[in-house]
């Protein structure tokens, strides 16, 4: 019999899919740009762009899946919850994307036209729940990771609408719009819907020398991919200023990083502080990483970032869990919130110092900052804006999801919901180290090598344990 959790879940996730399906089919048409028919310039467009979808999917889907696999016995739902909410949400994104833009645009509900920008538009917005999922990592079942990426992206979507369409603030990498408003939603959601009475110090929450492996490979595969996500809506134009100035801020984040967990630890590195901080300078950079900040300027937003994470995972977390009922099992207020806010203060001191020489920009600056001269007091509404939506649209949530929902009964442990090992084959069977040999067995009947069978026939014990 199907328990109640699992019930609701495929319950829950038929009728999302559903109605998903219907919005699809009777709202969205294909860009008439892509007609065969049509110049190729429109082919070479759609595969430029499949370019950078593809890296912005491998971060997501590869990145924030194997970072999040540093639980010992969590491994497996990281990487498939990964992978079910990145593909929920890169079509509810899309949906609630077309929505707003048609507000803005004071049109009627019609036909909305899909292209590949919409599908990397998708992929931020898987983005920015996966940051979020960050925050209540093994602490929730499947059924309320749906309605978190549901409610999320309602938000996600509005905030966009409010901070880019109509205060119109400048953020090409999303360091305000993903990262701070995915850190401090999931922040908002944690501290109402998980209580550290249930979870902290749990035997589970913890790592082993794999489950830090395949984590560290999660942040490789981010920190490569990262110029790609800071670029891929950019104007060709300026694209790179993106690449050089988020991979100049992405060595000096990695450097600072190593050398700062070094002199927290006695000389040693700290696997959370390397899986983690390292990539810090990618999101700080990110709402400026299309601006004249030089080369000089996008390290030194690296080595902040990457600084003041590193203290984060030490002093912040720490002082966070104990003093208030904020468990954030990943960290993403380390890795997302404080350096998402560095990013979105550097863009006010990047536009405003833009102010003074138009030149920068090679006769683009209105292009680049659709609000002049003023575009520094914008970004100072975006911070704000930004804030307000995730905290409250985390908290709002987070009082829904425990009305009516629960959380996981066994937490930071696969086996609640995925089936065990044991459990594919048509016999149990007791793991190897188990398994007990009466003495009368002969030697040579063990294949190994001579030592193992002299060392066999020595034995005066009743078994042998191998």
């Amino acid at each position: 019999m199907f328990e109640s959790s699992k019930k609701a879940f495929i319950i829950t996730l038929v009728i999302f899919q559903i109605a998903i399906f219907f919005i699809f089919g009777f709202w969205f048409k294909y860009d008439e740009s892509l007609d065969e028919t049509q110049d190729h310039e429109h082919d070479h467009r759609t595969e430029y762009y499949y370019t950078y979808y593809s890296d912005v999917a491998v971060m997501v889907l590869v990145g924030f899946g194997f970072l999040m696999t540093f639980l010992k016995k969590y491994g497996i739902s990281a990487l498939g919850y990964t992978f079910l909410l990145a593909c929920f949400c890169v079509q509810l994104t899309i949906i609630f994307n077309a929505f707003w833009i048609q507000i803005d645009k004071y049109e009627k509900l019609k036909e909305y036209s899909l292209t590949v920008e919409a599908l990397i538009e998708g992929m931020f917005g898987a983005a920015t729940v996966m940051i979020s999922f960050g925050a209540v990592l093994g602490k929730t079942t499947p059924t309320q990771l749906i309605l978190i990426a549901f409610f999320e992206l309602i938000f996600y979507s509005c905030n966009i609408f409010v901070s880019i369409y109509k205060i119109q603030a400048v953020d090409i990498g999303g360091s305000l719009i993903i990262h701070t408003f995915g850190a401090y939603f999931g922040m908002g959601l944690t501290s109402v819907l998980t209580s550290k009475k249930e979870t902290l110090n749990h035997p589970k929450d913890s790592s082993t020398r794999i489950s830090d492996v395949f984590s560290l490979i999660g942040t490789i595969f981010l920190w490569l991919f990262w110029p790609s996500f800071n670029g891929a809506l950019g104007v060709p134009g300026s694209r790179f200023r993106v690449i050089i100035n988020t991979v100049y801020s992405l060595c000096g984040s990695c450097v600072i990083t190593f050398i700062t967990s070094a002199l927290l630890h006695k000389g040693k590195f700290s696997p959370v502080d390397i899986q983690n901080a390292t990539l810090a300078g990618g999101v700080a950079v990110g709402t400026s990483a299309n601006l004249y900040l030089t080369p000089g300027g996008a390290m030194g937003i690296g080595l902040l970032a990457g600084l003041l994470s590193t203290i984060g995972f030490n002093y912040i977390t720490p002082f966070l869990t104990d003093k208030s009922n904020l468990q954030d099992t990943c960290g993403v207020h380390n890795l997302h919130g404080i350096p998402g806010l560095i990013g979105g203060f550097s863009s006010v001191i990047v536009v405003g110092a833009a102010k003074y020489n138009h030149d920068w920009y090679n006769g683009a600056f209105e292009d680049i900052f659709p609000k002049g001269d003023r575009q520094y007091l914008h970004q100072i509404g975006a911070i704000y804006t930004t804030l307000a939506i995730s905290l409250i649209g985390g908290a709002l949530t987070g009082f829904i999801l425990k009305l009516f929902t629960r959380n996981s009964n066994n937490p930071f442990d696969d086996k609640e919901f995925w089936v065990e090992e044991e459990e594919y084959g048509e016999f149990d069977h007791p793991p190897v180290s188990d398994v007990y040999f009466p003495h009368e067995i002969e030697s040579s009947d063990i294949e190994g090598s001579d030592s193992i069978k002299k060392e066999m026939n020595s034995s005066s014990d009743d078994s042998i344990k191998i």
